[in-house]
């Protein structure tokens, strides 16, 4: 059993977090160095958005799916010739068919984006991985043409089973849900993390599909939250590396920005972001 530590404790103070969330931090063990804000393509935001918080928010976390209301493969156009060895590029694999695909999956997206190799193939929806998936991606691993494994899922349990080392896997990173409506990882996942080597962490779904930030699901007497709130509620657990934001829009990649200079919450203000969470849990 890996040596682990209990991190549930989110306050500044006791964390011993930095005073905002503008510099970047450590990937896990992975030896990557990651902006706070990872970008998530398919939602609209315009290339243009994307392009300005690499250069002037040092956001270079880049989590890739096209779309039809994705700019994100004309930013990465303009950005990766001259900043390739900056930018952390995580594609998507879904293993309904045990990893069969995913040389050719990630080929495709090699030839696709001109890269020599990804930085992150992500296995997504996993509940019981089979050795086969792992075989095949264990194989583009050795072959450099992919640098590390993710995987995402919805089950906390499972990552726990891997954070404490029951169940045996080489996973580099996880991709996880979390917010302040939904914290069961705060119990299932980041007490177990061992206190070396321990995976990158990045989060989903901060805002909690928006549900924080309407008037109709407050308690009574509360506003309702900013979606900058939400992402600093995330990154002010030491455990998280990455929040992923999914932006639709110019003005709204601009106000989830703000959260990196406003740093952690206080302990006031986590104690009314979780108060609203339960509010909305219970709902």
């Amino acid at each position: 059993m890996k040596e682990s530590e209990s991190s549930s404790d989110q306050s500044p103070e006791s964390s011993g977090l930095r005073m905002d969330f503008r510099h970047h931090v450590p990937l896990g063990q992975t030896g990557l160095m990651v902006g706070r804000l990872g970008i998530a393509s398919g939602f609209g935001v315009p290339a243009a958005s994307i392009e300005k918080a690499f250069h002037e928010y040092n956001l270079n976390y880049f989590f890739v799916s096209f779309g039809k209301r994705s700019e994100m493969k004309v930013a990465l156009g303009n950005l990766l010739p001259g900043y390739r060895d900056k930018m952390i590029i995580t594609l998507p694999y879904f293993p309904v068919d045990k990893g069969l695909l995913l040389r050719r999956t990630m080929e495709g997206w090699l030839r696709r984006l001109n890269l020599d190799v990804i930085d992150v193939v992500l296995l997504q929806g996993v509940r019981k991985p089979s050795r086969q998936l792992i075989d095949h991606a264990l194989k583009l691993k050795e072959e450099g043409k992919v640098r590390f494994i993710g995987m995402s899922s919805h089950d906390r349990s499972f990552f726990g089973r891997i954070a404490c080392g029951e169940l045996d896997l080489p996973v580099d990173l996880f991709h996880i849900r979390y917010n302040m409506v939904h914290r069961g990882a705060e119990e299932d996942i980041f007490p177990h993390l061992p206190r070396g080597n321990r995976p990158g962490i990045v989060v989903f779904t901060a805002t909690c599909w928006r549900k924080p930030l309407k008037a109709n699901n407050m308690p009574s007497g509360e506003t309702p939250l900013t979606a900058a709130d939400c992402y600093r509620f995330v990154l002010s657990n030491p455990n998280v590396d990455v929040c992923i934001t999914g932006t639709t829009n110019a003005r709204q990649m601009e106000e989830n920005l703000t959260s990196l200079a406003a740093g952690p919450l206080s302990g006031e203000e986590m104690n009314r972001v979780k108060r609203i969470g339960d509010h909305i849990y219970g709902k």
